[in-house]
């Protein structure tokens, strides 16, 4: 496995003098992750010197100005890669991070309170950097940020889910998301992470959680074309689901992970026997029905290994042969992990890629995780946990 972390290694560090972008999924931000998390695993001190050039290329970028605040591509991603940081030989001064603080608030209050909630490019994703920082320092100025935000969210998820949740778009129209990137799965995940990890907050998850599951369980509908229980979206434009890949982005993996912490998290036995059985469903999908075209973690084979993985540890139930087999499709799409081609459905054509959501840099974590060279915990960065 080494042999093959060393190739995914080369391949990361070749994109770094093209890398432009700070954010946690598709920029510098997913470099530092997986350097961060490779010398630990591996301690020699090229592995940390790349690391400091990472950090420094980024806040060069930021110097020059950066547009996005989101966690996938920009300020709120650095951030946490920068308070997630393991390698403490790297100190990084309060200061610092107030500088970050104050870049975000504004935006991320004029989109909660506009209702943008989207984990990945909007508020949801930004309150991940807002909640590690106050895990790391106990902020009280941070605490009462999240405090608003958290209450602003819970009190709309009670009186209008779907208002919530709706989004549009030119193709598509006014549409509902159900899976962990964009939809239902992503709320009542985050939900319990923001219960758990920020103390004193005086909320109540637990009808705003029964109200998520509720109204996902209503569109719970078997597709023959996917094999899986739950639709990518359901347009309201044209009163019809569009099926899921078997994904981290979409589909049922991401929302058995999120049922069977809802199912922990309110000792309902029932959601947590429904996260099993799809669990147990998605595990006999084949790769000619999964939908799967390329080998990233967002919608590719890294993230269903990944997933597998984490479900065996999380339901202690044996899930080796659908690893087994994730994983030699992993090895076969990445040419023995040679090359990282993300597939444009845009376009109908491949690209090299990189960074953490669809390139190498996923990869690389994921098999650092399968080779217990890696915890589990970056995964919380996706929402999984």
């Amino acid at each position: 496995m080494k042999d093959n972390i060393i190739k995914i290694e080369k391949d990361i560090w070749g994109s770094f003098d093209q890398n432009n972008s700070v954010g946690l999924y598709v920029g510098l931000s997913g470099m530092i992750l997986f350097y961060d998390y490779l010398h630990q695993a591996y301690p020699i001190e090229e592995y940390e010197n790349k690391l400091l050039a990472i950090i420094e290329k980024a806040n060069q970028l930021i110097e020059e100005g950066v547009d996005s605040v989101s966690l996938c591509s920009g300020f709120a991603g650095y951030g946490i890669a920068l308070l997630r940081l393991q390698n403490k030989s790297i100190d990084i001064d309060e200061e610092y991070f107030e500088t970050i603080d104050g870049i975000l608030l504004e935006e991320f209050k004029l989109l909660y309170e506009s209702n943008n909630f989207d984990f990945l490019h909007e508020s949801m994703g930004i309150s991940m950097y807002f909640i590690e920082r106050y895990k790391v320092s106990k902020n009280q100025n941070i605490f009462k940020v999240l405090q608003h935000f958290s209450h602003d969210l819970i009190s709309k998820i009670n009186a209008d889910f779907k208002n919530v949740l709706v989004k549009s778009s030119e193709n598509r129209g006014e549409y509902y998301s159900f899976g962990a990137a964009h939809g239902v799965a992503g709320y009542l995940n985050f939900l319990i992470y923001m219960e758990k990890n920020v103390e004193g907050l005086e909320i109540d998850i637990r009808k705003p959680l029964r109200i998520c599951v509720d109204f996902l369980m209503s569109y719970k509908k078997y597709d023959n074309e996917s094999k899986q229980y739950f639709a990518n979206i359901f347009s309201l434009q044209s009163n019809e689901f569009i099926p899921s890949r078997l994904s981290w982005c979409q589909g049922d993996l991401g929302i058995s992970n999120a049922l069977y912490n809802t199912g922990v998290f309110l000792n309902d036995d029932d959601l947590v026997n429904e996260s099993i059985s799809l669990m147990n469903n998605s595990s006999k999908i084949s790769f000619e029905d999964s939908g799967i075209n390329d080998s990233g973690f967002c919608h590719g084979s890294a993230g269903a290994l990944i997933q597998y993985y984490l479900a065996a540890k999380k339901y202690s139930l044996d899930y080796s042969l659908a690893i087994e087999q994730w994983f030699v499709i992993l090895q076969k799409q990445t040419n023995n992990f040679e090359e990282f081609l993300c597939y444009d459905n845009l376009n109908q054509r491949y690209h090299a890629e990189n960074n953490l959501l669809l390139g190498s840099a996923g990869i690389g974590l994921t098999l650092l995780t399968m080779e217990k060279k890696a915890d589990t915990k970056w995964l919380e960065t996706f929402n999984l946990y």
